[in-house]
């Protein structure tokens, strides 16, 4: 029997024995300081999620950029084809109505209006001074939409 282990056998023996003794030697490394070794997968972990936190970051700052050039370029259009216009209201428990001309874009939002005049429902020649102050809104309008870009469409 002692000759079998003297044979290819006793190689493989040898070659385990030397396999074993260098992973306790390898547990034995790790366990130095009471924890994992430097640069374990600890210090893995942290760069791992930092790296996720900056893409996502990154993701996030990117849409909100796009989204708010994207909103940016809507509003500029809708202020560029936005038309001057007469308008007229009156204004609830103050006791007259205005006559203006609003910048007034397609959704019908007013980005700037320019009072002409403001009549009290009590005077004299109402509807005189209504159809006046409407005919200077008119001419207003019309020339504040004169230095406008043209309407293309």
């Amino acid at each position: 029997m002692s000759g079998d282990r003297d044979g290819p056998v006793a190689g493989v023996l040898a070659d385990r024995s030397a396999l074993n003794a260098f992973w306790a030697a390898h547990r034995r490394l790790r366990t130095v300081r009471g924890g994992p070794m430097p640069g374990s997968l600890g210090r893995v972990r942290i760069i791992a999620v930092l790296a996720v936190f900056i893409v996502v970051l990154a993701a996030v700052l990117l849409v909100s950029m796009v989204l708010a050039a994207g909103a940016r370029r809507r509003r500029h259009a809708l202020q560029t084809a936005a038309r001057w216009a007469v308008r007229h209201y009156a204004i609830p428990g103050r006791g007259h109505t205005v006559v203006a001309v609003a910048l007034t874009d397609a959704d019908g939002r007013i980005h700037n209006e320019h009072v002409v005049a403001r009549i009290p429902d009590g005077a004299q020649d109402w509807q005189r001074d209504f159809i006046a102050a409407r005919q200077e809104a008119e001419e207003r309008a019309f020339h504040l939409n004169s230095d406008r870009p043209p309407i293309e469409g």
